[in-house]
């Protein structure tokens, strides 16, 4: 729904809060007047001669000019026909309209928020009579309407007794009417009622220069009885305290020092800051600090800060008693201090005033002042806490949101937030968050007040550099250095991080106050963002793939779609190639959102798909997959299809719909007509034969083809890679599971050649393969070296997920089960946030249960074998579901739990065939184990007859079955396994020994 804001000025904005601009102001005023009429069917002839001249014969034609320009620019909001036009209801949202309901519903506080400015100030001068009357009513009409609410505000605060709320509101009736005699009455007597007299007769005397406050009695009996409270009462100002938002000990304590400095003469004191961080607090209560302790304290008017006269008088009023002197507003001018303090007699005086940084800077490199006490913005968390323990009815949610965007100033954290539950109002996401932004600074005063005084310490090189930061898509916020490097000067730079706006996180930048550089964005004309999207392109286009992909966001910020689309494929090709998944899946993701036609949306929606296979997310890879095989209209493109989604099936073990794929790859090599894919079908058919859940009767042939085929690979096969290296891991792992060793190993010699052919895929196939080969021969140390020189943390795909894996097996078959359980830990988040399927993430779990079990952890075992057991794809459904049950037997024997030991051993039965790859030593052991001692002889020889089966596949695992063996038989008899613990030692897995004999001993 769009909204159409009135107030202080006429202003269209979409759902998502873009200003939409029209082409002249009278097509502005003409939205305006069918949107304050919604009810109503208007005739051309009356609408022509509104707001053009009905004698001109233009006047119809400039009508449907304005009626096009805001149906496309707004879309269909109005109907049109050839006498009438109406507002089509329900489409837009009118300022007024909330305005007149909250009034109508006593809700003054926001009829004041609402009210910016005069009601559509930018229409006068239209040369249109009619429309100018009745824009004259509606905004005399607005005004009296504000005036009534400020006053029952004013009434209800005097009533309360809440005078700063009193002032505040009389003010603005001041304002609104500068010669309502009531008002500025209420306003001195609010003042006074606080215990400021001197403002109060300051006010009094600047009125009395307009020389109409003679006639005004009321004002006059106000300034008198003023002047007699200031002669009767103390001097210490009685002030409503506001809510302590934040704990600011160090403060006070530097201020306690400072005074206790002043009893050897005068000293001055800056608090340093921007407004709302909590100084007024600090020194409202250092003062009734002093006054408790005997001293008199003293407050200046703000409006004598700067005038040196006015201030030595001031000064010059006060006893020589007086310890501590405020000077209540910023000092912009610390040297009229100065002077006044070198000629007047203060001893044992502290002289307290508030400076923005800059300028206290400046006094104190100038030796104006003697101490400078800074006031830094609060943690977000701390501005949060102090949030919820004073602000009632707060969710913890908004009282954090509201902090990080007030970039921890508590006093305007307070002010977004009250706005916020004022207008029943909480952030759940990022969107959610900006429009809470422009909600509070919309709708509250303070708000706006608090980010003024935050955006009058910026220069305009600053302004500008901020508002770029906010501008930066997502993607090019990481290369803000070397934007910023290009685009600004390093004076910007610079004036920000002094001014603690700018905050570097490695490479990352981000500004300290969000919501006021999101105002300076807001602010900019549409034409300058688009030149600061198209220039932060420009110093990204020549870069790194990462930065290129970070300038096509930015030509897709600046409506430049076509560019974006033709950049983003060739970062996503490029990225695919090197193995950087994160980068092509955002590319290609960018891609395919500005793709126009069906050619560009099926080749962005392969490289999307590609890239989300890479990392793993198979789910997501099959929905792209879906989308865009409508728009494959011919063999080459809808074969492509078809075979990423039997790749996407096999990888996410979906063995349903086998026939269908299969089926589909038998028409696609009937229509494909390119070489490179012919092949890369044909291996994908053998692929899903190999893969069938029951297998044919002469075994399963589609192995013997994949071996086949991988021995002919050639260069053009690049562009299928991931094809081929899924059959290579199958068929290695196959070999391997069944034949041993040394066949695995062949295959491996056999297809390395053509695996350097396939680029990045085929390095990661490879070097999964050596591993496996020297995890099983038991080269423990070569295996660790491998994967460390082959990590990669840039990349978050499923090769480093499983590389992260297989690195904490192998420590932990070191015994270093600390890093094994860091390393596992981050594979286990990267299969989350990839969506790995059950097997990889249940294999990192029984890892990590291992390691604890080892290490003797037992609690934190079953924990983990809780997580496994229940989730999804555990026990018989995964490879490891034997290795699962046989661990959660053995834990159950360290409690002797003989009913959960058999319910193991029955689960065994159910879930594997014996003991094969997978299963490695864990089931013999538990199997033996469970046996305990009743038959040593008969434990003693499965033992060695399952570590004579798995030598071949597994060496580590039978050396360590002959261990336990060991642990079983008397010395120098046939289970001795003294041979096998050397070969343990030699390997790096001594602790196993030693494990095995405590353990059987317990």
């Amino acid at each position: 729904m769009f909204t159409l804001r009135c107030f202080g000025e006429v202003a269209t904005s979409d759902p998502r809060g873009a200003r939409i601009p029209l082409r002249s102001r009278k097509h502005t005023g003409l939205l305006l007047y069918l949107v304050a009429h919604p009810g109503t069917v208007h005739m051309r002839e009356t609408l022509a001669d509104l707001l053009w001249d009905s004698r001109d014969r233009k006047a119809r034609h400039s009508l449907s000019q304005a009626l096009y320009d805001i149906r496309s620019s707004m879309g269909p909001v109005i109907t049109v026909d050839a006498n009438t036009v109406r507002l089509v209801p329900q489409r837009i949202t009118y300022e007024l309209d909330a305005f007149e309901r909250a009034f109508q519903a006593g809700d003054h506080e926001t009829v004041i928020d609402l009210y910016r400015g005069d009601f559509a100030p930018g229409l006068l001068n239209l040369g249109a009579d009619e429309f100018e009357r009745w824009l004259d009513g509606e905004r005399e009409r607005c005004r009296v309407l504000v005036a009534m609410a400020l006053k029952n505000v004013q009434l209800a605060a005097e009533e309360s007794g809440d005078w700063d709320r009193t002032c505040l509101a009389a003010l603005r009736l001041v304002r609104q009417n500068e010669f309502d005699e009531h008002a500025h009455s209420t306003l001195m007597r609010a003042l006074c009622m606080k215990g400021d007299y001197a403002s109060a007769l300051s006010y009094y005397r600047g009125l009395e220069k307009c020389g109409w406050v003679a006639s005004a009695t009321e004002l006059a009996e106000t300034a008198e009885w003023a002047r007699n409270q200031l002669d009767a009462a103390p001097l210490v100002v009685r002030e409503r305290p506001e809510p302590q938002m934040s704990d600011r000990g160090g403060e006070f304590r530097q201020l306690s020092l400072a005074l206790r400095s002043s009893r050897a003469g005068l000293i001055r004191l800056v608090l340093a800051g921007e407004r709302g961080l909590g100084r007024e607090d600090v020194v409202r209560n250092f003062a009734r600090f002093v006054s408790s302790g005997g001293g008199s304290v003293q407050w200046l008017s703000p409006d004598l800060a700067g005038t040196r006269e006015s201030l030595a008088s001031e000064l010059g009023r006060y006893p020589r008693k007086t310890r501590l002197i405020v000077i209540r507003a910023d000092v912009p001018d610390w040297a009229a201090v100065e002077e006044v303090m070198r000629t007047e007699d203060f001893p044992g005086a502290m002289v307290v005033g508030f400076s923005n940084p800059d300028v206290a800077r400046q006094a104190e490199a100038e030796r104006l002042v003697d101490f400078v006490i800074t006031f830094d913005p609060l943690t977000t968390d701390a501005c949060a806490a102090a949030l919820q323990a004073t602000e009632r009815g707060c969710s913890p949610f908004q009282a954090i949101e509201s902090a990080r965007l007030s970039g921890g100033n508590p006093a305007l954290a307070r002010a977004i937030l009250r706005a916020w539950m004022r207008h029943n109002f909480s952030p759940a996401t990022a969107t959610d968050r900006e429009s809470g932004g422009r909600l509070a600074y919309e709708r509250s005063a303070d708000v706006r007040s608090l980010l003024g005084d935050q955006l009058e310490t910026l220069s305009l090189s600053e302004g500008r550099l901020a508002a770029t930061l906010v501008l930066l898509t997502r993607a090019a916020r990481v290369h803000a250095a070397s934007i910023v490097a290009g685009l600004s000067g390093g004076d910007a730079v610079e004036g920000l991080r002094a001014k603690g706006w700018l905050h570097t996180e490695t490479d990352r930048w981000t500004l300290s106050r969000p919501l006021a550089g999101a105002v300076l964005a807001w602010n900019l004309p549409p034409d300058e963002r688009t030149e600061i999207h198209l220039a932060a392109a420009g110093a990204l286009e020549n870069a790194g793939l990462g930065a290129r992909a970070a300038a096509a966001s930015e030509f897709a910020a600046a409506g430049e779609s076509s560019r974006a689309f033709r950049l983003a494929c060739t970062v996503a090709k490029g990225a695919l190639r090197e193995g950087r998944s994160p980068v092509a899946g955002e590319a290609a993701a960018l891609a395919f959102e500005h793709a126009t036609g069906g050619a560009d949306r099926l080749r962005s929606g392969l490289l999307l798909s590609e890239a989300e296979l890479q990392r793993g997310r198979f789910r997501r890879a099959t929905i792209v997959l879906h989308q865009i095989a409508a728009v494959a209209d011919t063999g080459n493109d809808l074969s492509r299809v078809q075979l990423a989604l039997a790749r996407a099936a096999v990888a996410a073990g979906d063995r349903l719909t086998t026939d269908l794929h299969r089926q589909n790859l038998a028409e696609s090599l009937g229509h494909a007509t390119d070489p490179a894919l012919v092949r890369a079908l044909t291996v994908q058919a053998a692929v899903l034969e190999a893969t069938e859940a029951t297998p044919r009767i002469n075994g399963k042939p589609g192995l013997e083809r994949i071996r086949t085929h991988l021995r002919g690979i050639v260069q053009e096969d690049a562009d299928y890679a991931g094809v081929w290296c899924d059959a290579f891991r199958l068929l290695f792992h196959q070999v391997g599971g069944q034949s041993g060793l040394t066949e695995a190993r062949r295959v491996l010699e056999t297809c390395r050649h053509g695996l350097g052919r396939l680029g990045y895929e085929g390095f990661r196939a490879a070097t999964a393969a050596e591993f496996w080969v020297a995890m099983r021969g038991a080269r423990l140390h070569d295996a660790l070296q491998l994967l460390e020189d082959t990590s990669e943390s840039c990349n978050e795909n499923r090769h480093e997920s499983a590389n992260l894996n297989n690195l904490g097996a192998v420590l932990l078959e070191l015994g270093n089960f600390e890093r094994a359980l860091d390393e596992l830990g981050r594979s286990r988040a990267m299969d989350e946030a990839l969506e790995s399927p059950p097997e990889a993430r249940a294999y990192a779990l029984l890892n990590q249960a291992q390691c604890v079990f080892f290490k003797g952890d037992y609690a934190l075992c079953r924990e983990y074998m809780e997580q496994l057991l229940r989730g999804p794809g555990h026990t018989g459904r995964h490879p490891f579901g034997a290795q699962a049950w046989a661990l959660t037997g053995l834990l159950a024997m360290t409690d002797d739990d003989q009913r959960e030991v058999e319910a193991c051993l029955e689960s065994l039965e159910d879930c594997s065939d014996g003991v094969g790859e997978d299963d490695l030593y864990l089931v013999t052991w538990f199997r033996a184990a469970a046996m305990g001692t009743r038959d040593p002889r008969k434990t003693i020889a499965g033992l060695i007859e399952a570590a004579d089966h798995t030598a071949e596949i597994d060496r580590l695992s039978a050396e360590k079955l002959r261990v336990l063996a060991g642990t079983y038989a008397p010395p120098n008899r046939p289970g001795d396994q003294r041979e096998a613990c050397g070969f343990l030692r030699s390997a790096g897995a001594s602790w196993f020994v030693r494990f095995a004999h405590n353990w059987q001993r317990a």
